[in-house]
């Protein structure tokens, strides 16, 4: 079971965390004096009478060590060069209506090292977890800082909007602990960063530090740690954990670290079976080799490991925040600035968007899965809706007062209307009647326009299949992110 660290009681968002910090750092120089390096600076760090740790001595004990700390780390930089990583679409998402979102930013299991799509790394490993757990849709997204330091992760995320995330999740790398770093500035830099996030956040929020064990996160990359970073990487947990504590929305998990399989009983040597001769090749033909037999995958266990243990952290935290009336899913629900929104299709270069083949299959795909005479999906814009592509005609443009899908972007839920010429309704009185419609968004979850299906006729929508309209919606952001790309 992982272990947890928590706290109910806020000292504020901008309270300064470096007392706690440094306090945790008191017990560092002792775990970085003692280290068992084999290196001349264990000799200098020796500890003072009664086994206290000498600051000076400590101090110069990691000096002594840093030719060595360095090496380490440009042996890990070299690695993560050849190290296979995801490339593709940086978000997964679990089964369901009503997704949270969690963003999971930094180093280490964020990156996905080891591994060669987001499907097996902690987004979709995540998010079908969180799905399963909470009986909800779910959306993980990444956003890597292979460098694996603090500044290079706030720099990262003062590029993001974060209002429309639920959770985020900050995991830390392997680089501090490999080079020494000094756990009293090391906590100063975590801090300024949780005090950022909590800060930019919506009030109720969650931020979660995740520590990993150093001796797995260096598997990743076929590398084996000291003896003294393994130590250094356990006091700079305690500083993390110190630091979280500060902070009634932040809570600290350390990773559970991959427990070693089982050995198998030796099985008693028999007799190779007798086997019938082969019959001989055709000239000029060779007899291919034996597929080898299935190998363990340390690094598929180790995802998997993980992503059981901050699922398990994060569906509490999301239960409690939709309790409340102030909770990043009722807030994300309400209409979104209409400039956040054009300014997100320019960003994106979606002005005059054309059609590909690729958007085009996905429209035609959710037509049949519907059975629907038409399919399409549409930007809104400021005074008008531009059809990037439609089943009916695409890259046209269309008055809002006839758009259905300026009603869909006004909140995260999908848009069904059974028929629209019904008596009441404030809805467009054109050749549609059914019209089912599902938000497509960004990737920092801004709403920019809709995939949906529509047909000329009513029809009864007790049983449809919502969704169904979430996944074609889904594949519609993932051919964005791979045409900005």
């Amino acid at each position: 079971m992982p272990t947890t660290a928590n706290t109910d009681n806020d000292t504020g968002a901008g309270a300064d965390g470096g007392a706690g910090a440094g306090a945790a750092a008191g017990t560092v120089a002792h775990a970085g004096a003692d280290g068992g390096d084999t290196s001349a600076g264990d000799a200098s760090a020796g500890g003072a009478s009664g086994g206290r740790p000498d600051r000076f001595a400590t101090a110069a004990g990691r000096l002594l060590r840093s030719p060595a700390a360095a090496a380490r780390y440009a042996r890990l930089r070299a690695r993560a060069t050849s190290t296979p990583r995801p490339h593709d679409v940086p978000f997964g998402a679990g089964a369901g209506v009503d997704p949270d979102r969690v963003l999971v930013v930094g180093a280490g299991p964020a990156v996905g090292w080891g591994v060669s799509s987001h499907e097996l790394a902690l987004p979709g490993r995540v998010s079908r977890r969180l799905a399963r757990r909470t009986g909800r849709g779910s959306h993980v997204a990444a956003l890597a800082e292979p460098t694996h330091r603090l500044p290079a992760i706030r720099a990262a995320l003062d590029e993001v909007f974060l209002e429309n995330w639920d959770v985020v999740v900050v995991t830390l790398g392997a680089a501090d602990a490999l080079t020494l770093r000094s756990p009293r500035s090391w906590g100063r830099e975590l801090d300024a960063l949780v005090v950022s996030l909590v800060a930019r956040l919506r009030p109720c929020a969650r931020v979660v530090v995740v520590s990993t064990p150093l001796t797995d996160a260096l598997s990743t990359f076929g590398l084996h740690s000291s003896g003294a970073a393994e130590r250094h990487a356990e006091v700079l947990r305690d500083v993390a954990a110190e630091a979280c504590s500060a902070h009634a929305r932040v809570t600290h998990l350390s990773l559970p670290p991959l427990p070693a399989l089982p050995a198998l009983p030796a099985l008693p040597a028999l007799p190779p079976p007798a086997l019938p001769a082969l019959p001989p090749l055709p000239q000029g033909t060779t007899r291919s080799e034996e597929a080898p037999p299935a190998v363990d995958d340390p690094t598929g266990r180790l995802y998997e490991l993980w992503a059981e243990a901050l699922s398990e952290h994060v569906a509490p935290l999301l239960h409690a925040q939709r309790a409340r009336t102030d909770s990043p899913q009722r807030a994300r629900s309400r209409p979104q600035p209409e400039r956040a929104r054009l300014d997100a299709i320019t960003a994106a270069g979606l002005d005059q968007a054309e059609p590909t083949a690729a958007l085009h299959d996905i429209a035609d795909r959710a037509r049949e899965a519907f059975s629907t005479d038409g399919a399409a999906f549409d930007l809104v814009l400021d005074d008008h809706q531009w059809a990037v592509v439609s089943t009916l005609g695409s890259a046209q443009a269309m008055p809002l007062g006839e758009s259905f899908c300026v009603t869909t972007i006004r909140s995260e839920e999908p848009f069904v209307v059974a028929d629209a010429w019904e008596e009441g309704l404030d809805l467009p009185r054109n050749d549609i009647r059914f019209y089912a419609g599902w938000p497509v968004h960004t990737a920092d979850g801004t709403r920019i326009g809709a995939l949906c299906v529509f047909d000329p006729r009513p029809r009864d929508v007790s049983g449809l299949q919502v969704e169904r309209l979430r996944e074609f919606a889904l594949d519609i952001e993932r051919e964005l992110f791979r045409r900005a790309a």
